[in-house]
């Protein structure tokens, strides 16, 4: 293919080869040896799936909360980034230079003589640069997946550009295009993957059952505090408490939460006036405990706090417990062994079944694999573990509501339902739009979340029964009754 090159890549590649300096030179040759960059590879790709092994966590909504930018992504989703972007860049270059065979510069028949020729290379077509499109490929994944990184990793790719036309090897459009096409192949490859990176994977998921999550730190905002307690097994923990009204709401995370994370709901409630207290669940922030054990052994927590609860004041007819996913399902379990019941539990996601809910949402094989993966001991409290059993025995002084997003496929809104007709109690609320609540998140929807909590809350001071479902603004809608309001102590 001929093509007539632009005359300012010629002038701008003497420019930059005429460089005469031998610690440039040595410099460039460093840079440029694909070799010398392996143990950097290397030690990169074992960090990922280091990595892995713990879920990830997107960056906390809260200020002053610091940045883990490891666990902002899921660290095997990035790698598989990092390959398929360069070798795709490698692979058009490949194609590339093949249909429109350009001379190297130092090969060129009509100014090879006038090159300083300082490279090692094979090969002798320059249009355009791999070496330019494979270290860009890999420079705006990293950027993309930790920001935090971008400066160094452009850098590096700016230097690898620079080491080519330097060396007399490429001509400056074919560094040009080269990042060009290392550009388009990573950014194609994040707009494929970008909803898998912020997801756990399997491995990640089975090991919150084996290892620790890495914790949150940073100050806490003004208005909240941290409050020791202890489980009802005996372990020393560590919540949080924002001081409000006498109304107390008792919020329990799910498996892909933390004591922080619940700070910006938690707000939510606190802006209605009420208390609001943070229960550290083992395997989390604030608990001795390593690992979760998926909500069997949460309930000994949730049972601590209580009684937390009642030392600092708060009368149990004025106790709400909110539990989101996991922390829903252990909250239903523990009203149903309370001697004094509460006002309310309002079960966010809950799952009437842990492995029910895997199928769901990974299928029969790999829920296959996750039971495979957790540690027996910890898979057979999960068999048994069934909290709409024990909120049967739940006192007819308090009130149930389920919440569902229309879009969960981990606890779909069919769950609530056949609920409150098996309880022949509660109320259940579709979010419409919405998936599993994950607040780790920062895009969840807050007018959505106020509306869908303030009637919650409204159904448990008033005692009524009701299905609802709220849209995107927070307003409601098909209210339908399925028995009048009952009096405190009535029949649920």
């Amino acid at each position: 293919m001929l093509i007539a090159w632009p005359a300012w890549d010629a002038e701008l590649f003497f420019r930059i080869n005429s460089i005469d300096s031998g610690v440039l030179t040595a410099v460039m040759r460093t840079v440029t040896n694909v070799d010398n960059w392996i143990p950097f590879l290397l030690a990169a790709i074992i960090g990922l799936l280091w990595a892995g092994r713990t879920r990830p966590r997107l960056f906390p909504p809260e200020p002053g909360c610091r940045k883990r930018i490891f666990n902002s992504r899921n660290p095997r989703i990035v790698l598989l980034c990092l390959i398929v972007s360069t070798g795709l860049a490698d692979q058009i270059c490949y194609h590339f230079k093949h249909s429109v065979a350009r001379s190297r510069p130092f090969l060129d028949e009509e100014i090879g003589h006038l090159v300083e020729y300082r490279g090692d290379v094979y090969g002798n077509r320059s249009f355009p640069s791999a070496h330019s499109a494979n270290s860009a490929a890999l420079a705006v994944t990293v950027a993309l997946a930790y920001p935090a990184l971008a400066a160094p990793a452009l850098i590096v790719t700016f230097a690898v550009g620079f080491s080519r036309i330097y060396l007399g090897v490429h001509y400056p459009l074919d560094v040009l295009t080269g990042w060009g096409i290392g550009i388009s192949s990573a950014v194609l490859l994040w707009l494929l993957f970008r909803k898998l990176l912020s997801r756990q994977g399997l491995i990640g998921f089975t090991n919150r059952f084996r290892t620790r999550q890495p914790p949150m730190s940073g100050p806490l905002p003004e208005s909240w505090e941290e409050a020791a307690m202890v489980s009802a097994d005996g372990y020393r923990m560590t919540g949080l408490l924002h001081r409000g009204g006498d109304e107390l709401v008792m919020m329990v995370h799910g498996l892909h939460g933390d004591v922080r994370l619940m700070i910006g709901p938690g707000e939510i409630f606190a802006d209605a006036g009420a208390s609001v207290l943070v229960v550290p669940l083992r395997g989390h922030d604030g608990h001795p405990v390593p690992v979760t054990s998926g909500g069997p052994s949460e309930v000994y927590d949730v049972l601590g706090a209580l009684e937390h609860a009642d030392f600092l004041g708060y009368s149990r007819n004025r106790i709400i417990i909110y539990g989101s996913s996991m922390g829903g399902a252990v909250a239903l379990k523990v009203v149903g062994l309370l001697d004094i019941p509460v006002a309310g539990v309002i079960a966010h996601g809950s799952y009437s079944d842990f492995f029910g809910a895997s199928r769901a949402r990974l299928g029969a094989f790999r829920t296959w694999l996750l039971r495979m993966l957790i540690p027996r001991s910890l898979r057979n409290g999960l068999d048994r573990f069934r909290p709409l059993e024990y909120a049967w025995a739940a006192s007819a002084a308090t009130s149930l509501v389920f919440i569902h997003g229309s879009r969960d496929r981990i606890s779909p809104v069919s769950i609530g339902r056949e609920a409150t007709a098996l309880l022949s109690a509660g109320s259940v609320i579709e979010v419409e739009g919405a998936g599993h609540p994950v607040w780790s998140r920062t895009d969840w929807n807050r007018e959505q979340v106020k509306g869908v909590t303030y009637k919650a809350m409204e159904f448990i001071h008033l005692r009524e029964y009701c299905s609802i479902s709220v849209d995107g603004q927070g307003n409601f809608r098909n209210l339908r009754t399925y028995q009048e309001t009952v009096t405190d102590g009535g029949e649920g």
